[in-house]
Parts: C-alpha cells; structure tokens; sequence
C-alpha cells in the first residue's frame, strides 16, 4: 500500500513539473514533445530505461589529434603514457529532473579522435542535482582542441593545448607545451605549467596562475582579480579592467616589468625599482632582457619575489 507521504511527494513534483511547462509556455519556448521525468537518480523518461552512456577505446599512436566539441558537458582530460585514446561518459541525478540529454559521439578518422554533441542540454527542471560529465585519458602527446565544453580540467600534456570555449572555468595543471585558452565567462587556473607562449583571456573571471613560466605569457580579463604565484616572466602582459593585482616573480625572471593602475596603489618589495609613483612602478627582474607589463584598470597591485621555477 502506498503511504499517503509518497502520494503527496508524487504530486508535488508533478505539479512543479507542470509549472515548469507553462513558463517554457509562456517564455515562448517549445513544447513539441511530452517532458521527460527522473525520479531520485532514476532514468529520464517515466517507466523508459536509461539511455546508453558513451564508452569508446580507440588505439591512436602517440600523437593523435583530439577534437572536443561537447557544447556544456564537463570534461576530465587527463594524459598518460600510453598509446590509446579512452572516452567514458557519466550522468548523475537525484531528485526530479525534467527534459532530455543529447547523446555524445566519438569518432576516429585517421589519427583525429573527435567527441562531439548534437546540442546543449535540454533539462528544463532540476530538483536535487544534475551533473553531465565526459573522462577523457590521451597519450601525454596528443594535441588537443577545445571548441566546445562546460567546465575543463586538463592535466598531464606535454604538447600544445588549445581550448576557446563560450563559458565555463577551465584549469590546466602538470602542463609541458603551450597553453591558448579562452572562455567567454569563468576562472582560469594554471598550476605547474611550462612553455614558450602561455595565453589565458576571460571575458569575466578571475586568472590565477602557480609556478607558470614562459618566453612569453599574456592573460587578461575584463572582470576578476590576476593572483600568480612564482611566475616566470620574461616577455608578456598581465591586465584586467577591474580587480587586483597580486604577483610574485622567481628569481631567474629577466625583464623590465612596467606596473600601473588607473585607480590604486602599487606597491613593490624585493626588486630594483627605476621609477615610481603611487600608481605606476618600473622594476628590473635579472638582467631585464625582455619586456613584461602588468595593470589594471581599477585596483591595487602588489608584486613580491617568489621561488624559482
């Protein structure tokens, strides 16, 4: 017999699914098909079983070219030492979730793996929690290419990575080749990270960036604070509109790093200073053979020796 908590649990979620409908309705959205339900982790769709989820091996060599294009999926993308390409899809849900998921591919032509997605989500309604996310493992020598994804995580590359993404957070760590990155809104994270050319731009978001050094490293953002710890530099620029500014250079650094803020102070310990006022500084890393720029253009600035890396 079922208990009259259970009925009116049922119900209610019903009735919020409903009301979910009718403001798809009345926002203009389409309703041309009947909504899809889970129920505590169930499977969407009532009384349907889940869909299958994306597992795919393929064998690729040790440099293949792999293509991500999976619009707002979370990936995992972590490098090893092996010669395979692996590609495991997971989905966890609780609570009540309506609409649907588009399926992901994977694909091998030649020596490019690509994954891809026919569309963003189509979950309308979520009660509890949802989370679509793609674990990706590549030879530590593949050449990778963002274009699309949620939230990224790369580890392990010891070539090029390249990831310009609409949104999302993306962070990069154990990293040997350079880095081009972009997200149009989120955090950008760089831990123990080494190239020649390293770029990191947000549109909105912060750039934090751990024993990163590079020939040349440019990051920017519209919105959001730039923190580096035991940063490299030589040649590059590190700006934001608005938000502070906190660095730390190593000391096999060597350039003439020129600071300034529109409105702040700057402030610098530890280094040779040739000029200085309260908003702009001109300091001297090594034998100053390179030129590196760091502003802001509404906050202070604060810049500190750190380790070598």
């Amino acid at each position: 017999m079922i208990s009259r908590s259970t009925l009116i649990g049922a119900l209610v979620v019903v009735e919020l699914g409903i009301a979910g409908l009718a403001t798809e309705a009345i926002a203009g959205g389409s309703i041309s098909r009947p909504p899809q339900f889970g129920f505590g982790g169930g499977a969407f769709g009532a009384g349907s079983g889940a869909p299958d989820r994306l597992h795919r091996s393929f064998v690729a060599g040790l440099a293949p070219h792999v293509v991500i294009d999976v619009h707002d999926v979370d990936v995992v993308l972590q490098a090893d030492s092996g010669s395979a390409v692996r590609v495991d899809e997971t989905l966890q849900r609780s609570g009540f979730v309506s609409g649907d998921v588009p399926p992901l591919t994977a694909q091998q032509s030649l020596d490019v793996v690509r994954v891809s997605s026919s569309g963003e989500n189509g979950v309308h309604v979520v009660i509890g929690s949802f989370q679509h996310e793609l674990r990706i493992t590549v030879p530590s020598t593949a050449r990778v290419e963002f274009a699309s994804a949620g939230r990224i995580d790369v580890s392990g590359l010891r070539t090029k990575l390249l990831a310009h993404i609409p949104d999302g957070a993306i962070q990069v760590r154990d990293h040997r080749g350079d880095v081009d990155v972009s997200t149009g809104s989120g955090r950008i994270t760089m831990v123990d990270v080494q190239g020649s050319d390293i770029a990191a731009n947000t549109r909105d978001g912060r750039i934090y960036l751990t024993r990163v050094g590079a020939d040349r490293i440019n990051g920017s953002t519209s919105s959001g604070r730039i923190v580096g710890v035991d940063v490299r530099a030589v040649d590059g620029t590190l700006t934001t509109r608005d938000g502070r500014v906190v660095l730390s250079f190593t000391g096999n650094s060597d350039a003439i790093v020129s600071a300034h803020t529109g409105a702040g102070h700057v402030r610098v310990s530890g280094f040779t200073i040739t000029e200085s006022d309260d908003q702009r500084s001109v300091l001297r890393l090594g034998s100053g053979r390179g030129h590196f720029e760091v502003s802001t253009a509404d906050g202070p600035i604060t810049i500190t020796p750190g380790a070598s890396v």
